[in-house]
Order: structure tokens, then C-alpha cells, then sequence
């Protein structure tokens, strides 16, 4: 699936992730929202709804964990 742009705003610990125009398979708006953590286990930083998160078994991907931003390399990891 090719990437699109994203908009992502970080504010003290709080993450927004919205894409200003939709485009298959996402629709416009807020994608996800939450608090950005360090997930330990995975050494990724997640988008985390609550401190249970941080010590998650899986971090993203396709997991029933957290969702996984790669704040380096600009990428919001999805299924």
C-alpha cells in the first residue's frame, strides 16, 4: 500500500494523527490520538491510552497492542 501525508501534532505528551484529505483506505480527520510512550519491549515509541500500554507484550503491526510511530523516519505503522 502506497504511503500518504499525514499531519501530526505533539503537545507535552499528547500525539494527534489526521489526515487532511481522504484517500483509501482512511478516511479525513483524526486517525488515532493519545499519549506518546516508550514501549520497552519493542523499542518503539507507541501511541499509548493508558500506562498498561507501556509494559504491552506486542506493539503494533497487526498486534492487539499499542500502534507503533516511528518519529524518526516520519512513518505511523498501521495494519
Amino acid at each position: 500500500m502506497p504511503g500518504i501525508a499525514l499531519d501530526v501534532t505533539i503537545s507535552d505528551s499528547r500525539i494527534t494523527v489526521v489526515n487532511p484529505t481522504a484517500s483509501d483506505p482512511f478516511p479525513a480527520g483524526v486517525l488515532t490520538e493519545g499519549r506518546l510512550m516508550w514501549h520497552p519491549a519493542s523499542k518503539q515509541w507507541i501511541i499509548g491510552h493508558g500506562v498498561s500500554d507501556r509494559s504491552a507484550q506486542d506493539a503494533g503491526g497487526c498486534s492487539d497492542g499499542p500502534e507503533v510511530i516511528d518519529l524518526a523516519a516520519r512513518i505511523y505503522w498501521t495494519c
